[in-house]
């Protein structure tokens, strides 16, 4: 496996001991730069816990292992120069409209990727349409429900008792959010709402 190896040439082109390198990022030597480790498997868990780095999992379409790697993760945590104590971020899939029903129109731009994905039919994000009786059977195979697990979807409320119990149950310290929607103003104002969210529940803590 690379996987280790690589992120210590990463964090060997950002020390100071570097300058005497045939391969440098001169600009970045010395330069005090986060870094972390993004996984979608416990396999990224044990890797991040071992260097003692921030930990954030792609949740946002590999929802299996979640939590799992989080256990992984906080479990065998080990201190670092970069934190002393484990901090950990998860992706959700996030689209917020003034009701659930627009949420719902909005969403199947999102569910016709998921779609594509898992059936190797890849194409740019289409346009939402009219949610049919047969589209909506094909979101509940278990397939797509597993994929979008993390995916809340409605309006504000909705979306904010989902986002709640999400950190509630995981007690991750950040979220990363993504937005699959097609109009750009669409998806700004979900970004806009989410941002909201985030404000009421940080306010509350």
């Amino acid at each position: 496996m690379q996987f280790p190896s690589e992120v210590q040439k990463i964090q060997t082109y950002f020390s100071v001991n570097n300058k005497q390198q045939q391969v440098r990022a001169n600009v970045a030597e010395g330069v005090d730069v986060p870094l972390y480790i993004l996984g979608s498997s416990t396999t990224s868990a044990y890797l991040a816990a071992e260097k003692g780095l921030p930990y954030a999992f792609a949740s946002h379409f590999s929802s299996a292992q979640l939590m799992e790697a989080l256990k992984i993760y906080k479990s065998q945590f080990q201190p670092s120069n970069y934190i002393n104590q484990p901090y950990t971020i998860a992706g959700l899939s996030i689209i917020i409209a003034d009701t659930d029903e627009e949420a719902e129109f909005l969403s199947t731009s999102y569910y016709s990727r998921v779609i594509g994905i898992l059936t190797g039919n890849r194409s740019p994000l289409e346009p939402p349409f009219e949610v049919t009786n047969e589209f909506r059977s094909i979101v509940q195979q278990p397939a797509v429900q597993q994929m979008s697990k993390y995916a809340f979807i409605g309006n504000k409320e909705t979306v904010k008792k989902k986002v709640k119990a999400f950190i509630e149950n995981t007690g991750v310290d950040e979220l990363m959010a993504v937005t699959n929607v097609f109009d750009f103003e669409d998806r700004m104002k979900s970004v806009k709402l989410f941002a909201e969210i985030m404000g009421e529940l940080n306010g509350s803590n």
